[in-house]
């Protein structure tokens, strides 16, 4: 009998407080206030606010949500392209927006807030969401400059995109080094100066990387014996220079790469065993003969060596799958190898400003 009535206590203990938390329609509650509290922001900030949001009691069936099927906590909430683009903030105007209102969403994996031109200060609001793997905070602005220390305590994530921000200041190897999971750092045109930090590069799961747009100076620091997964990284329009180092050319998995627009010189180096189908080099200061060897990359479909300081003949293997060659504003001479256009893929091809010579080799077949 005392048993019989301890359970019904605490049955009745249950049915009075989840209601408190689960709607009937199956959407928490706090979870819900949470979002009407960023669409009020929304509407507060002139950015548009989903037309569904309010309508009914359960959120998991508004627009731009995603809720667990088992939990039925939200778990992806994309808010991304909301903001008005008729509109303009002056350059020291944005809507202050403290990233504490996602504190609620504990099951949360996938947040996107980009494109809202919001003020932010740090991160310490997401340090409770510990599924959080994909933070999309793209053209905001944080204040204060650097990056803030509290995203190194964001150790669950995978991606983190916050490319057009007003960060400044410089990279410090702490700043990262936490986030042993990260396989997707995004950091372009946030106006960052300084050296790169050796820890970027030896994030152990670190597969893409974007550090263009920014003021960066010096080498790149890459240690060969850290990292082995990187496939896309991107510096272009920096500072960098120096030469090109021999361990960026022993990446195996590397399949994009942009150094555009810095300051390199020197000579390429190749590796036949390298992957890559995409190489800009373009507008540096390179120099040397156009290695044979780079003709040669087996997957390789663009490429990109314009406004260097390249001399000699090009010597082309007719073996390419190459969709774009770009020798554009070098000093490259003698005639133009009939195997240029012997290439089955070529869709586009610039060879001015150089001193070439000779007629067109193209075949009427």
């Amino acid at each position: 009998m005392g048993c019989y009535l301890l359970w019904r206590c605490l049955f009745l203990v249950l049915s009075v407080v989840c209601p408190m938390f689960l709607s009937s329609s199956g959407c928490f509650m706090e979870e819900r206030a949470a979002l009407m509290d960023i669409r009020s922001w929304l509407v507060n900030a002139e950015s548009k606010a989903p037309s569904s949001w309010g309508d009914g009691g359960d959120c998991c069936s508004w627009e731009r949500i995603m809720c667990d099927n088992t939990t039925h906590r939200v778990s992806r909430l994309n808010l991304f392209q909301t903001y008005q683009e008729n509109l303009q903030y002056c350059e020291d105007e944005c809507p202050n927006l403290n990233l504490t209102i996602f504190s609620s969403f504990r099951g949360l994996q996938l947040l996107n807030f980009s494109g809202h031109h919001a003020c932010l200060q740090n991160f310490e609001g997401l340090q409770g969401l510990s599924k959080l793997k994909y933070l999309d905070l793209s053209c905001n602005s944080f204040q204060g400059g650097g990056i803030p220390g509290s995203v190194g305590k964001l150790v669950s994530l995978e991606v983190i995109n916050l490319n057009g921000n007003n960060i400044g200041g410089t990279l410090h190897s702490t700043d990262f080094r936490n986030l042993r999971n990260l396989r997707e750092l995004h950091l372009g045109s946030s106006q960052l100066r300084g050296s790169l930090p050796a820890s970027i590069f030896a994030l152990p799961r670190l597969e893409y990387l974007d550090l263009s747009y920014n003021l960066f100076e010096g080498h790149i620091p890459i240690n060969l014996s850290r990292n082995l997964r990187l496939r896309e990284l991107y510096l272009t329009f920096n500072r960098l220079s120096g030469g090109l180092p021999a361990s960026l050319f022993a990446l195996l998995r590397l399949a994009y790469l942009d150094l555009s627009d810095n300051l390199f010189q020197g000579h390429i180096l190749t590796n036949s065993s390298w992957n890559l189908r995409e190489l800009h080099l373009g507008s540096n200061q390179l120099s040397g003969t156009l290695p044979a060897s780079v003709f040669a990359l087996p997957c390789l479909e663009y490429l990109d060596l314009s406004y260097n300081l390249f001399k000699g003949q090009i010597h082309i293997n007719s073996s390419w799958n190459l969709r774009e060659l770009h020798l554009r504003s070098n000093q490259l001479s003698g005639r133009v190898p009939a195997s240029v256009f012997a290439l089955s893929c070529l869709e586009y091809l610039d060879l001015s400003e150089n001193l070439l010579q000779g007629h067109i080799p193209i075949s009427s077949s």
